[in-house]
């Protein structure tokens, strides 16, 4: 089964901004990498993945616990210019999971334009699927 290409989503107003994760792996991959503490990120308490447009339904939720379980954790999480998590919450789920109190991070001086702004994540998802297909690769999980 042909999966999705991971991406990073942000809702800005009414849009979505998309960066591809494989795109923002490579741009950090020379970054020093650093320990940080799970606890510090405020996203801990946050809604995570979920919004009006996509609600924490059982398979909705069952999703992005199958990916927690599946992710690859060799890549550090990203870490936007505050210190705060920019990429990789399914990485910090599956380390808090293990009961771990830390996770290796880089961090971005500074926030990169996004690859793609849509109106939903159908549209995210539909672009990202558009790219993976442009590029001929495919990513099962």
């Amino acid at each position: 089964m042909t999966r999705r290409i991971d991406r990073t989503t942000q809702k800005v107003g009414d849009k979505y901004y998309v960066w591809h994760t494989e795109k923002l792996w490579e741009a950090t991959k020379d970054f020093p990498v650093i320990n940080v503490e799970i606890e510090s990120l405020k996203h801990l308490d946050g809604v995570c993945w979920f919004d009006d447009d996509f609600p924490p339904t059982l398979r909705n939720v069952v999703e992005h616990f199958v990916r927690m379980e599946r992710v690859d954790t060799d890549h550090p999480i990203i870490l936007d210019p505050i210190g705060q998590l920019f990429d990789g919450a399914h990485r910090v789920a599956k380390a808090m999971a293990r009961g771990q109190s830390t996770i290796k991070a880089v961090q971005l001086t500074e926030v990169p334009p996004p690859d793609e702004i849509v109106d939903s994540i159908d549209a995210a998802q539909h672009a990202a699927n558009q790219a993976l297909h442009a590029s001929g690769r495919s990513r099962q999980s």
